[in-house]
């Protein structure tokens, strides 16, 4: 379910960047994203109108009006392109860090996983798309 919603209503309750918004069409929870949060203060009781996204648990805020004051957009990060994705841009960030890289990379919806020896030891490598190494963790002989 993917379709766009307008919901206004009174905030019932906050939980960082996400309201609990209560309306005319029911209980809603909606996720303005931590950069979308930034600069804005929303409190229990006030009313906002905003629209965006409907997920399965959530709407994922695009345009939100508190209060009566202008409405504010809200911009989400770009999904990086899967088809874009490098894997020898990962073997190669592997490489830098001094891994020997053991056959091929396995594609992950937000990384690469790389299986490569350093130090006499094995260990499995996440690396993002863009060649950044978020983890790594020893793997058993």
């Amino acid at each position: 379910m993917n379709d766009t919603q307008e919901v206004s209503g009174t905030v019932w309750a906050v939980f960082g960047h996400r309201l609990a918004i209560e309306g005319t069409g029911g209980r809603f929870l909606a996720d303005l994203g931590p950069k979308g949060a930034e600069g804005l203060t929303v409190a229990v009781g006030d009313t906002v109108s905003l629209k965006g996204e409907r997920k399965p648990t959530e709407i994922k805020v695009t345009s939100i009006t508190l209060n009566q004051d202008a409405a504010r957009a809200i911009t989400w990060p770009a999904k990086p392109d899967q088809d874009e994705a490098d894997p020898s841009a990962a073997i190669a960030a592997a490489k830098d860090e001094g891994y020997a890289v053991e056959g091929e990379p396995k594609r992950k919806p937000k990384h690469f996983e790389i299986v490569g020896t350093k130090d006499g030891g094995r260990h499995e490598l996440h690396v993002a798309f863009d060649g950044t190494i978020r983890k790594v963790k020893p793997v058993a002989a």
